[in-house]
């Protein structure tokens, strides 16, 4: 990606965002919503912006917003939840709202190859899994009762369970996502118009690379997200 945008937004207008890449992380950089919009009023005497909400819960909300300008009219959908935007939490029909209008925008042409810094937000600080715990010191884990103790890491209330027969280890009783699962997720977001960075922002949370990496679990929850986007 280019550091500017290929020259459309200023400096101050692109922020960066750590993003799993297949197995590596990267710096990437993203444009904020300011810059397609001040780029819209340089260069558009009349235009109107509309937004409504398309889906409203408690803990997720689906917003279309409407972009009309000289050049036409485009649409965009923009989702936020509690679980993959906790730091937002309070303002999820805000962000819902940005991001869609931060879509339409881009299918109107502005900066289109370029994924808004609203809509990866939620990865804004996430950090490798290797910088997340290479300081961290190993704990005790229990006394042997003769004075050693053993040091480990301790597990957490998700911690994986392994079964008495020594087959392989299933997270908290989650299967692994389904093949079908994973053609449905590949033809909503190609129908959501997603790029590969939108798909890596969505995943970031999850700990994938990728849809196969999913447990089953987490490839639902993203199937109906999409599916209401889709629909929206």
């Amino acid at each position: 990606m280019s550091n500017n945008g290929n020259g459309l937004f200023r400096e101050d207008e692109l922020v960066n965002r750590k993003i799993k890449v297949g197995q590596e992380w990267q710096n990437r950089v993203f444009p904020i919503i300011a810059g397609r919009l001040r780029i819209l009023h340089e260069n558009n005497d009349h235009l109107s912006i509309q937004t409504e909400i398309a889906k409203l819960d408690s803990d997720f909300v689906v917003v279309k917003a409407t972009v009309e300008c000289q050049k036409g009219k485009f649409n965009g959908t923009g989702t936020a939840s509690g679980q993959r935007d906790s730091r937002l939490s309070d303002s999820l029909v805000e962000l819902a709202e940005t991001r869609a209008i931060a879509r339409a925008l881009r299918f109107g042409g502005i900066g289109v190859e370029y994924t808004s810094a609203e809509e990866v937000s939620h990865v804004a600080s996430a950090e490798p899994e290797a910088e997340q715990t290479i300081n961290k010191k190993p704990e005790k884990v229990f006394d042997q009762g003769d004075g050693n103790s053993k040091t480990g890491t301790k597990a957490s209330s998700d911690a994986i369970d392994r079964p008495d027969n020594g087959s392989k280890p299933q997270h908290c009783g989650k299967g692994t996502v389904t093949s079908a699962q994973v053609r449905a997720l590949h033809a909503l977001t190609k129908r959501a118009q997603y790029s590969d960075e939108d798909i890596a922002s969505l995943l970031g949370p999850l700990n994938a690379s990728s849809f196969q990496e999913l447990t089953r679990q987490d490839a639902s929850n993203l199937i109906q997200t999409l599916q209401i986007e889709v629909a929206a």
